[in-house]
Parts: structure tokens; sequence; C-alpha cells
């Protein structure tokens, strides 16, 4: 299984780059790039929910929890 299946998907169709997940990322794995959000270091990501929670555009998906606690084909 490929790890970035388990990241945040960040949808770059729907993100403004407003920066909202940014300030609220706990360790900083977000970033803004070339004017939208980016998982910048996936390596530091704790899964938080924080990105996902305050996304107003609901461009920020994390696809484990809907398959968290569940046998999975993700």
């Amino acid at each position: 299984m490929n790890v970035d299946t388990w990241m945040p998907q960040l949808d770059q169709a729907r993100c403004t780059g407003c920066g909202d997940c940014v300030a609220v990322c706990p360790t900083g794995a977000l970033a803004i790039a070339a004017g939208k959000a980016i998982l910048a270091r996936p390596e530091i990501c704790q899964y938080c929910l924080s990105c996902e929670d305050i996304c107003p555009m609901d461009a920020i998906a994390l696809p484990f929890l809907i398959c968290k606690g569940e046998a999975c084909e993700c």
C-alpha cells in the first residue's frame, strides 16, 4: 500500500489558499506554496483532524478515518 493513501489529501481545485489549515496545524506539517495549501512535511503529520475541521472549503480529507476500526481496502 502506498503510504500517501494514509496522509491528509488536499484538493487543490477546492483550496483557496486561505492558510487556516497551516495556522492550526500543531506540527507545522502544512504550508502554502503557489497560493495553495500543501502537505510539506508528511513525516511529522499527526493526523489530528485540525486541518480538516477548520478548512472552510472542505478541501482536506483524512481518508484513514473513514476506515479506522474496520477492515478496509483503502
